[in-house]
């Protein structure tokens, strides 16, 4: 896919959207592979999504997560020399996290970044929908695998709610 400048010299603008359950390596290299770097500019937003049940609980819960997978995936992008215009943890509805986003950084394209499930069909109210239809934006999605480190650290616990393992455990 080939991208140029708009008119007025600008770069594309991309605003990529990364779910806290993917592996940053991936989300970088998907950049790297459908947008060259040299052409584009690019704005990261990791939305504080609730998986799950959690969204009944504590709207701020995932925030932890979102703000790990925020400065891995950040460091991964400086490794390689990928700038980011920006990086932010969004609200946890990613819809509203991409509008806001938008609102401060018009894009010209958006990139869900999301887990890759088994049974995914598309529908009127997936995610990329509901972006194409709220921002009037191409949308492209990106389904990639759960980070390694993620799956390897989380190995010996049952299975999780939606949020990722502390480093610590709370104090009781």
């Amino acid at each position: 896919m080939e991208f140029s400048q708009d008119t007025n010299g600008a770069y594309h603008r991309v605003l990529v959207v990364a779910d806290w359950t993917t592996d940053p390596e991936a989300v970088v290299a998907a950049l790297v592979e459908r947008h060259a770097p040299l052409e584009s500019e690019f704005v990261l937003v990791v939305p504080a999504w609730l998986h799950g049940l959690d969204w009944i609980g504590d709207p701020a819960a995932s925030v932890p997560c979102a703000e790990r997978q925020l400065a891995a995936i950040v460091r991964v992008a400086q490794s390689i020399g990928l700038t980011l215009h920006a990086a932010s943890v969004g609200d946890p509805d990613p819809a509203a996290a991409i509008c806001d986003a938008l609102d401060d950084w018009p894009a010209a394209e958006v990139v869900l970044c999301t887990r890759t499930r088994r049974a995914s069909v598309p529908h009127p109210f997936d995610m990329a929908h509901r972006v194409r239809r709220a921002a009037g934006l191409p949308v492209s999605v990106v389904g990639l695998g759960a980070s390694e480190a993620r799956r390897t650290r989380d190995a010996w616990l049952p299975r999780r709610t939606g949020h990722c393992a502390l480093e610590q455990p709370h104090p009781v």
